[in-house]
């Protein structure tokens, strides 16, 4: 007998053959199953998924195994969280799949935590309905929930509060109209995007600097409150910018017509001269199809009144809201887990569409591949948190309100954010902290102009990271102490809508490293917004407190312009307006024409046009597809 075959050889081969062997492959149909089958077959599926805190029966005692994979019917909503505790092994996951064969069920399995709303009623009258002109076009639905902690807390939150019962009602409660779209708060002034109820360009504006005293806050404005009855504000919420470029909000204490007064509770974060604020969630605001407003009405019981953009038989149908809290969450260090296919939409408050949990033990070799995630609010649509090895793949995440990030990394090592569309979600497109050894590559990364938002964050200590091949909006900021970064061969186009392209902001001490060693090669920056004086497609923070960055890089790029002060060895660009010799060097050129330059400018294709100027400088990607292919 060959060495290879004998003694402990034969044994280590029949534990692996016998692993191999009993793995095995179960199914999960939400409406047909049944938690006292086998879950072996179709014809024998469970209801539940292992990990439900609602199954009975065998999947809420069985014990998966490497190898095994969990088989989810297509075209059908499952109803519920499911948190993985048990781990696969190297090259044999735990996986559960949407059904991305195509063999159970038609099309690809739901994972929803909402609950539509049946029920609803007509305001029978002006007066039941506070008086509101279009009191006959309005409907109203009374739900019980526990989140009379949003509303009483008396206290200023931040719009980007991690605490889920601090947050402000309306990113707790969050209306769909079914699978399509989200409905926006009742607001006041309405919003540029219904989308975004928090940009402070589209707040009123109070000449008066916001005034603190006795623990109260108030705000006077003559020229904007100006409505005489003393109870138009009652139950309002504001809205106030102010801090370091973030947005608060406070419930309405107090109005006082005769002074043009608001009051709420003690603002502490710094303000600025000039007050911006916004009134939100009331009935009085209520003026256009699809807003909506919510009220307490007693103990865990609550009015959701809706002026409704569609009926179907003389009622709002299928307006849904999220009843749970998190979609599918990884936690106690499990690790070699897969997860492919699913929808995952309508959670709230919780850790996101898919998340891994913060433990001792790290989880490791975690792969998403193929979903789609949407309406879920939370630290991200796929949230990363303390975990090593892991892929994210082909993923389309979109319309993540309350300050979601698309996909959220804190302190990940080794990982790829490869081909996704990450869209109009109200956190940043990606967002790193203490991130290392990392590619993000071929991503779409499309509209994210919330509330201090960017399109990509690389924060406090990311260090060996490739940025390549991505077509952005907006901007890429690197804050506080990063090193090793490549940003190569991406397009940035800040749509005219940004003063930077990529910004730099320098002070800070997590981590224990200055900015150093970025080197920003063949991109093309562009669109910046020009009436911002110091707009810039690079900028490295200055003045007090902060170090230049050390080590910088930006060579053949395609920039809309520099500013003075930016340190480093910048050659061989292509700048669009005009800039010091300092930066044009000897192999620069300045081409202020984007049809000279770019094969389709107006219609996001920023390739090189051929036998242009300087064809070394520039991105090579083209814009990206009107619409996501859906999984591979």
């Amino acid at each position: 007998m060959s060495r290879s075959l004998s003694g402990l050889g034969v044994a280590t081969l029949w534990l692996l053959y016998s692993v191999a062997l009993h793995a095995a492959s179960y199914h999960v149909d939400y409406v047909g199953g049944n938690d006292t089958a086998d879950g072996n077959s179709p014809q024998t599926a469970w209801k539940h998924c292992p990990g439900d805190p609602t199954a009975t029966g065998v999947p809420a005692g069985i014990a998966l195994a490497p190898g095994d994979t969990i088989l989810f019917k297509g075209g059908v909503a499952y109803q519920g969280t499911i948190k993985l505790t048990a781990s696969g092994a190297p090259g044999r996951p735990i996986t559960l799949d949407a059904n991305t064969a195509g063999g159970y069920g038609s099309g690809r399995a739901v994972i929803d935590g909402g609950q539509v709303l049946n029920g609803w009623r007509r305001y029978g009258s002006a007066e039941e309905a506070q008086g509101h002109p279009r009191w006959g076009e309005l409907f109203y639905i009374d739900v019980d929930l526990d989140i009379i902690a949003n509303f009483n807390h008396g206290a200023v939150v931040a719009h980007r509060q991690e605490k889920h019962d601090r947050q402000a009602p309306w990113q707790r409660i969050i209306l769909s109209d079914g699978d399509s779209h989200l409905l926006p708060i009742a607001q006041f002034p309405k919003p540029s995007d219904r989308f975004y109820p928090d940009l402070p360009k589209d707040f009123l504006k109070s000449p008066n600097r916001l005034v603190v005293k006795d623990g109260v806050s108030a705000i006077t404005d003559a020229v904007n409150l100006t409505t005489a009855d003393p109870n138009h504000y009652r139950g309002a919420f504001l809205g106030v910018h102010g801090g370091n470029n973030h947005v608060y909000f406070a419930a309405v204490t107090g109005y006082e017509p005769a002074e043009h007064r608001v009051t709420f509770a003690q603002f502490k974060p710094t303000t600025y001269p000039t007050t911006s604020y916004c009134f939100y969630n009331t009935l009085r605001l209520i003026s256009e199809p699809g807003e909506w407003c919510i009220a307490p009405i007693g103990d865990k019981r609550f009015r959701v009144s809706l002026l409704p953009e569609r009926l179907v038989a003389g009622l709002p149908a299928n307006i849904g809201f999220p009843a749970l809290e998190s979609g599918i969450a990884i936690t106690d260090g499990a690790s070699h887990l897969a997860i492919r296919g699913f929808l995952i939409q309508r959670f709230s408050g919780g850790t996101g569409g898919i998340s891994v949990a913060r433990h001792e033990k790290r989880s490791t070799g975690i792969t998403v591949a193929n979903c789609e995630i949407r309406f879920v609010s939370g630290h991200g649509g796929i949230g990363l948190n303390y975990c090593d090895d892991i892929a994210v793949d082909n993923c389309y995440i979109h319309h993540c309100p309350a300050w979601t990030t698309a996909v959220f990394l804190s302190r990940v090592n080794r990982f790829a954010v490869r081909d996704c569309r990450l869209e109009k979600n109200s956190g940043s497109g990606i967002r790193h902290y203490e991130c290392k050894d990392g590619k993000l590559t071929g991503n779409a990364i499309l509209d994210h102009y919330g509330m201090h938002s960017s399109s990509v964050n690389f924060y406090e200590g990311c260090a060996d990271l490739l940025f390549e091949g991505n077509y952005l909006h907006n901007t890429l900021a690197i804050n506080r102490n990063a090193e090793r970064i490549v940003i190569r061969n991406n397009v940035i186009d800040s749509q005219g809508r940004a003063a930077v392209n990529v910004a730099m902001w320098t002070s800070g001490t997590v981590g224990g490293k200055a900015i150093k060693d970025i080197h920003i090669l063949n991109n093309t920056f562009i669109n910046l917004n020009h009436e911002i004086d110091y707009s810039t497609s690079v900028f490295g923070q200055r003045g007090k407190g902060a170090s230049p960055p050390t080590g910088l890089v930006v060579s053949n790029n395609v920039l809309d312009r520099l500013t003075d002060g930016l340190p480093g060895k910048i050659s061989g660009n292509i700048y669009m307006r005009e800039v010091g010799k300092d930066y044009l060097g000897d192999d620069g050129q300045v081409v202020a024409d984007p049809a000279v330059l770019f094969v389709d400018p107006a219609k996001g294709d920023f390739r090189r046009r051929p036998s242009g100027p300087v064809m070394t400088a520039g991105a090579n990607i083209p814009p990206p597809p009107a619409t996501w292919g859906g999984p591979r």
